[in-house]
């Protein structure tokens, strides 16, 4: 069978239609416990049933041309292949290369490539310089015997260094979790076995990337659903749930239910994501007017679902009192919990410091104890009025605007100083239609600013059918801007190499951090400095965009790691 193939880096971004490249030089170099990968492209001048692995497939159409890519196994070398799979950009045309498949066979197109993705994990105990890869390629046809059609070879230079597991890395890595929105996806009861059967899954997969921040949203419609109830195009349904079951008894007393809860934190606690828990919907999330607030003497808006036992109806909690009471029953089981240390009330994007202070202030009161409090900021108004707040995450531009007080806000928090992007800007984002080393360069930015990590307001918040159509809100977002990772129908995650770039990152800055200890910040910070820019000349232009001279050019940041592993390497 006449076959091939050409090899391209991760952060190779294939779209449908567009003639291949010249192959990428790989020269993959990596520590031991450090992921990696690489990607091929197949291409045949006649339609053939690929399939990945050792087992013999069969496709719809029968015994006709059959191509095997087997992965010769490798001793304390983890490798695996898996086809991509491509999703429409936002014109609903441009199909692009981004999760990474379950499936193990799929007929490729004639004339047009198929792209495999090889990943792999060197085990801490390997022995030896270099891991060679071979990949066979089998043809088969009819009831004959599978024939050696080509041989795929490659070495990965083995430093005989060990990189830290990504769940004990100091990165602060911050990706909110939408729990309601994995229920409807998978059309599960809210907080039933099945719905923390999917939560246990997703949350597996967000802390292999060391996730360190847990997401509990405690009020109904934080958020408001993104205003989801405004867009017809692509209906989809974003409002989040209480995870607090909350009732009034017969008396008329607030009741609440913390069982969803502590089997929530109970998972994220076994995956290793315990240093913060995060608590939404309680302080100036959003405030859309068109969506109303059912509070009648408060002016912040926080709506609480409840069930009445005595009308066996629902309502919402509309007064200060009612609210004062559900909030010092949350911070009392946190605090019965020995857990408040680790707890922050966080607010996104708020406008109004003074509000914000006000509001701040009635949530310690009704707690009735102190509350560390933190804010993912987009207005500059914040940045001189910090009093109160423990941990800052800024957005791009305005991380960009207070570049030359970073130090000064660091010290006024005393937390954890972060930054974000979300639908915007359009540079240095994880939009599909973003260059894919812009995923990875989210750890070498983190590094470069001095900052303790990165927020999203994503992981996975899909809409109503994302392998068909994950264009939403376009052109105010962007496709892809909503999750990283797609619903399997297995419950579990589906990949893509948007994320497995952004675990690059990580792993690059923990090598960054490796070789601090050897030359020290600045002189990496020069290293850095020759593909990301002078910091001097990085600005924010108008409200949602920047200037930001950094390099596409995957070569250029794998010379600069090469140099930082050979100073790692030194005695």
């Amino acid at each position: 069978m006449d076959i091939q193939y050409k090899l391209y880096n991760s952060a190779f971004k294939h779209i449908d239609g567009k003639d291949l490249p010249k192959e990428n030089k790989l020269n993959l170099r990596v520590l031991k416990g450090e992921k990696f990968a690489f990607q091929i492209a197949l291409t045949s001048e006649e339609n053939i049933l690929l399939s990945l692995g050792t087992y013999n497939h069969i496709g719809y159409k029968g015994l006709k041309k059959r191509m095997r890519i087997d992965l010769e196994k490798r001793e304390n070398a983890d490798l695996k292949g898996y086809f991509l799979g491509y999703v429409a950009d936002d014109d609903s045309k441009t199909l692009i290369a981004d999760p990474i498949l379950k499936k193990e066979y799929l007929y490729n197109e004639a004339d047009k490539p198929t792209m495999i993705w090889v990943e792999g994990r060197v085990d801490k105990e390997y022995c030896g310089d270099n891991l060679n890869i071979t990949i066979n390629l089998f043809g088969q046809e009819g009831y004959g015997e599978e024939q050696k059609e080509q041989t795929i070879t490659l070495d990965i230079a083995i430093v005989d260094e060990v990189l830290p597991e990504l769940k004990d890395s100091d990165f602060h890595l911050d990706l909110w979790q939408h729990l309601s929105s994995w229920a409807r996806m998978y059309e599960v009861e809210f907080w039933s076995d099945d719905h923390f059967k999917i939560i246990e899954n997703y949350t597996a997969e967000l802390a292999s990337l060391g996730e360190k921040v847990i997401t509990v949203v405690a009020s109904d419609f934080s958020w408001e659903g993104q205003g989801c109830f405004e867009i017809e195009e692509n209906c989809s349904n974003l409002f989040e749930h209480n995870i607090i079951g909350v009732k009034k008894d017969m008396g008329g007393r607030i009741q609440c239910d913390f069982t969803a809860l502590e089997r929530y934190l109970e998972i994220c606690f076994k995956y290793g994501m315990k240093k913060e828990i995060d608590i939404f919907g309680l302080l100036a999330s959003w405030q859309r007017t068109d969506f109303g607030n059912p509070l009648k003497d408060y002016d912040d808006y926080i709506r609480i679902s409840f069930f009445s036992e005595e009308s066996r109806t629902h309502g919402y909690i509309d007064n200060k009192k009612d609210l004062g009471e559900y909030i010092c029953q949350v911070f009392e089981f946190f605090s019965e919990k020995n857990l408040m240390d680790r707890v922050r009330v966080i607010s996104d994007m708020p406008k109004n410091p003074e509000s914000f202070k006000k509001w701040s202030k009635f949530l310690k009161d009704s707690a009735k104890m102190d509350l560390l409090i933190k804010t993912a900021l987009h207005e500059d108004s914040f940045t001189d009025r910090l009093d109160g707040i423990t941990d800052v995450s800024l957005s791009l531009p305005l991380l960009l605007k207070s570049k030359n007080i970073l130090n000064e806000i660091g010290k006024k928090i005393k937390g954890k100083l972060t930054w974000y992007v979300c639908w915007f800007p359009d540079k240095l984002n994880h939009f599909i239609s973003s260059p894919l080393i812009e995923s990875r360069l989210t750890g070498w930015y983190s590094y470069y600013m001095g900052l303790n990590g990165f927020l999203r307001w994503d992981y996975a918040l899909w809409t109503s059918k994302p392998f068909e159509n994950i264009s939403y809100k376009y052109p105010r977002w962007k496709a892809g801007d909503m999750f990283f990772v797609y619903p399997g129908k297995d419950m579990k995650p589906i990949r893509s190499i948007r994320w497995e770039n952004l675990r690059f990152g990580i792993q690059d800055q923990e090598i960054m951090k490796m070789a601090e200890k050897k030359i020290g910040r600045e002189k990496i910070n020069l290293l850095l400095m020759e593909a990301l820019g002078d910091k001097k000349d990085m600005k924010a232009l108008k409200e949602f965009s920047v200037e930001m001279d950094y390099s596409v050019d995957y070569e250029k940041y794998m010379e600069i790691k090469n140099q930082l592993i050979e100073v790692i390497k030194r005695s």
